[in-house]
C-alpha cells in the first residue's frame, strides 16, 4: 500500500507535520518581553501566548510553584533590577504586581485562584513601549 502514494503526497504530510511542531514549539516559549529578572519556575507550562498588535502582550502560565513566595520574589527583584513596581489596594487582596521599566510601558501579574490540580495560573499582561 505504501508503494502506491505518490511521493509529493508523503512529502506534503511530511512538511504539515514538521511546521504544524514547529507552531507548537512557539507557542510553549516565553515571549522575548519577559524580564530576566523574573525566575519563571522551572515546572512552568505556557498556556496562553498571544501577542496583539505591536505592543500588546499577554501570557499565561501554570505552576505547583507557592504563588505567594513566587510573587514576592519577583517584586524584589524587579525593584532591584531597574523596575518601577506600583503597590495598589488590590495588590494587598490578591497576588498581583504591577510594573513599568525598560520597553515596557506597564505591565501587570496576577495570579488566578487555584486550579483543581493544586497548580497556579498566573498571567502576564503588558503594553510595550
Amino acid at each position: 500500500m505504501i508503494a502506491r502514494l505518490p511521493v509529493r503526497d508523503i512529502l506534503i504530510a511530511a512538511w504539515l507535520v514538521i511546521a504544524a511542531s514547529a507552531v507548537v514549539y512557539a507557542d510553549e516559549k516565553l515571549q522575548d518581553w519577559i524580564p530576566d529578572a523574573l525566575a519563571i519556575p522551572e515546572d512552568a507550562e505556557v498556556v496562553t501566548n498571544r501577542s496583539v498588535g505591536s505592543s500588546i502582550r499577554l501570557l499565561s502560565i501554570t505552576t505547583g510553584a507557592d504563588v505567594d513566595a513566587l510573587f514576592a520574589e519577583w517584586k524584589e527583584s524587579l525593584d532591584t533590577n531597574g523596575y518601577t513596581v506600583a503597590q495598589g489596594a488590590e495588590d494587598m487582596l490578591e497576588p498581583s504586581i504591577e510594573f513599568t521599566g525598560p520597553d515596557i510601558f506597564n505591565a501587570k501579574i496576577i495570579a488566578a485562584p487555584g486550579a483543581e490540580d493544586g497548580r497556579s495560573l498566573i498571567e502576564f499582561d503588558a503594553t510595550l513601549n
